[in-house]
């Protein structure tokens, strides 16, 4: 079990090192249905068969167009995600800092990532959500809390079928997993947040739109996501 999945199943999610050193697992499931639950582009932000400035046309890679270092980020992510090592030190010592371009190449993979593969999103939102600097990446981080619920890690459009002894013993971790993403969203927000009051910036107009991300997330069509962002506010709010 990676820090991150113990960031999120733990009693107090709040891990101080989620800015910069925590690392994070990564795609367990099965490749499946690529006609899921697929988030809305950013700002800036080309979804499949469109153009957007900055990251080129459908039939330019987005990486092609940034510069060298912050190209070789996205090509050290693509290796992490293909091993599933979820404790490469490379999340710590490559993978940070990046640049709006070089997360705008990031959503766009998540964009294309199966739904299905509910670890290597998490992944994309993780990388995004611990360096929060930028009304692009609340943007993003809202259309995943919006996203409808995964319903199963073979289809996220199916419910499951029947369940086996070892399935029903195994369903509160499937339950985690499928929401993997926007736990991992949430907590983001949920730190940034904390890290912004403590360091006695309770009226910075980042943390008023993190609030309102969080408000936001009250009417997502997922549950889990509308239970976990009222807790996030009342933790902010200090109720």
């Amino acid at each position: 079990m990676g820090l991150a999945w113990k960031f999120l199943l733990a009693p107090n999610p709040i891990d101080p090192k989620l800015n910069s050193e925590t690392t994070q697992p990564l795609d367990a499931s099965a490749k499946s249905d690529q006609n899921g639950n697929v988030a809305p582009a950013a700002p800036g932000l080309a979804s499949s068969g469109s153009s957007s400035p900055g990251l080129g046309s459908s039939q330019t890679s987005p990486v092609a167009v940034l510069p060298p270092a912050e190209a070789r980020k996205i090509a050290i992510l693509d290796e992490v995600l293909i091993s599933k090592n979820d404790n490469d030190p490379r999340f710590d010592s490559e993978l940070k800092d990046f640049s709006p371009e070089a997360k705008r190449a990031i959503q766009k993979k998540y964009t294309e990532t199966a739904p299905e593969k509910r670890n290597a999103r998490g992944t994309h939102v993780f990388l995004i959500g611990r360096e929060i600097k930028s009304d692009e990446d609340l943007h993003f981080l809202s259309t995943v809390l919006m996203e409808k619920p995964c319903l199963s890690l073979q289809d996220c459009t199916r419910p499951p079928g029947a369940h086996s002894g070892e399935e029903e013993h195994l369903e509160a971790l499937n339950e985690t997993t499928a929401n993997y993403p926007q736990l991992v969203a949430v907590r983001a927000l949920l730190h940034r947040g904390q890290e912004l009051i403590a360091a006695g910036q309770s009226q910075d107009p980042l943390l008023v739109k993190i609030l309102n991300s969080l408000k936001e997330a009250l009417a997502s069509p997922n549950p889990r996501v509308v239970e976990e962002a009222n807790v996030a506010l009342k933790e902010l709010k200090g109720e």
